[in-house]
C-alpha cells in the first residue's frame, strides 16, 4: 500500500508561492519618530528665523551677515530633510508649515504679493526634497554633493524669488537693496580688496581723502605736474580735487560732506542712479530692477550653495558621530519592465 505523505507545514516566515522569508514589518522605535519630529520642528523654527530676519532687515536694517547666516541654516535643515525624511506625505506638510513661517511675519504686507510668493516658496521647497530624494533613492551608495546639492539650488532660488518679490512694493523709496548701513559693511570689505590692487588710494576714511588721493594718484604721472613747485602742486592737487568731488556727486541723491565716509558717498551716487533711471523709465523700473536683483543674487548664490554644502556636511557629520543617524543597507527586489 503506497505511503501517504504527511502534509508539510509552512513556517509562518515564509511564502507559499516562493519558498523564501517575508519580512515582517514593524513599526519603527519610539526613538526615531522622536528624532523625526525634533527635525520637522527645527526645520519649521528655522524657516521662520529666516523669515524674521528678512522682515527686521527690510524694517529696521537687521545685520546681513546675520540675515546670511540665518538663510544657511534654513538651507541645512532643508538638505538634512532631504536624506532623513522618507515619508513624502508627511515632509511635503512639513514643508507647506516652513513656507508659511518664511512668509508669516509679512502678514501686514499686500496679500496680493503674499497669494503669489507662497505658492512659489512652497513649490520650490518641495521641488528641491523630491528631487533630492529621488536621486538618493535611485542610488546604491549615498551621493552626498548630489542630493544636497540639488536640494540647495531649488531652495535658493525659490527664497530668493520670495526675497525680491517681497522687496519690490519698497523700491519706491529706495532701490537699492541694501541699506546704507549695510552698504557700509559691505563697502568696507571691498575696500580691504582694493587696496591690494590699488594702495594708494584711501577707502577707508573720508570722502575728502579718497578724493585727495584719487587725485594724487591721477597726477603724479603727469609730467607738467612733476615741473611744479611744491606749494603749486599742494594748490593743483586741491583744485583737482574739488572738481573731483563735483564732478563725482553731480548724480548724487542728496550732498556729501566731505567729512563723511567714502561709503556714503558711493551709496549716494548709487542711489541717485537708480532714481534717475527710476525716473526716465516709469513702471518698467520695478520690473528691470527686480530681474537684475535677482540675477545678481542668484549669480552670487552658487557660491552660497557651497557654503550650505560645506556647513551641512559638518552638521551632517556631526549627527553621525553622535548617533542621531546611521548609515545601514537595504537589500531591494524590485519589478522591473522588460521585453
Amino acid at each position: 500500500m503506497p505511503e501517504i505523505a504527511s502534509p508539510k507545514i509552512v513556517a509562518p516566515n515564509q511564502n507559499l508561492i516562493r519558498q523564501s522569508s517575508v519580512t515582517i514589518a514593524t513599526r519603527p522605535p519610539r526613538t526615531e519618530i522622536y528624532k523625526a519630529i525634533a527635525l520637522d520642528v527645527v526645520a519649521v523654527l528655522a524657516a521662520a528665523l529666516f523669515g524674521w530676519a528678512y522682515y527686521a532687515y527690510l524694517a529696521h536694517g537687521f545685520s546681513v551677515w546675520l540675515l546670511l547666516a540665518a538663510f544657511t541654516f534654513f538651507g541645512v535643515l532643508a538638505a538634512l530633510q532631504t536624506f532623513l525624511a522618507k515619508k513624502i506625505g508627511q515632509t511635503l506638510f512639513v514643508i507647506l508649515l516652513e513656507s508659511l513661517a518664511v512668509i508669516g511675519f509679512f502678514w501686514k504686507d499686500n496679500w496680493q504679493i503674499l497669494a503669489i510668493v507662497w505658492p512659489i516658496v512652497f513649490a520650490f521647497l518641495a521641488w528641491g526634497y523630491l528631487s533630492g530624494r529621488g536621486r538618493l533613492d535611485n542610488s546604491i551608495s549615498i551621493p552626498f554633493f548630489g542630493t544636497s546639492g540639488t536640494t540647495l539650488g531649488k531652495f535658493t532660488t525659490g527664497l530668493l524669488i520670495f526675497m525680491v518679490l517681497i522687496y519690490a512694493p519698497q523700491i519706491g523709496g529706495n532701490p537699492l537693496l541694501v541699506s546704507q548701513k549695510s552698504f557700509r559693511s559691505f563697502f568696507n570689505w571691498a575696500a580691504g580688496v582694493a587696496n591690494g590692487f590699488y594702495p594708494n588710494l584711501s577707502f577707508d576714511g573720508s570722502f575728502g581723502k579718497f578724493s585727495e588721493s584719487f587725485t594724487k594718484m591721477e597726477l603724479q604721472n603727469n609730467p607738467s605736474f612733476k615741473n611744479l613747485t611744491q606749494d603749486q602742486q599742494q594748490m593743483a592737487i586741491a583744485q583737482e580735487t574739488q572738481q573731483f568731488e563735483q564732478s563725482f556727486l553731480e548724480n548724487s541723491s542728496s550732498s556729501v560732506a566731505t567729512s563723511s565716509p567714502a561709503s556714503d558717498a558711493f551709496y549716494n551716487v548709487l542711489q541717485g542712479m537708480m532714481n534717475a533711471w527710476q525716473t526716465e523709465s516709469g513702471g518698467w523700473f520695478v520690473v528691470g530692477w527686480m530681474a537684475v536683483i535677482f540675477i545678481a543674487l542668484r549669480s552670487v548664490g552658487i557660491i552660497f550653495i557651497w557654503l550650505a554644502e560645506f556647513v551641512t556636511l559638518m552638521f551632517y557629520e556631526l549627527l553621525l558621530a553622535t548617533g542621531f543617524m546611521k548609515i545601514t543597507e537595504e537589500e531591494h527586489i524590485r519589478e522591473v519592465i522588460g521585453y
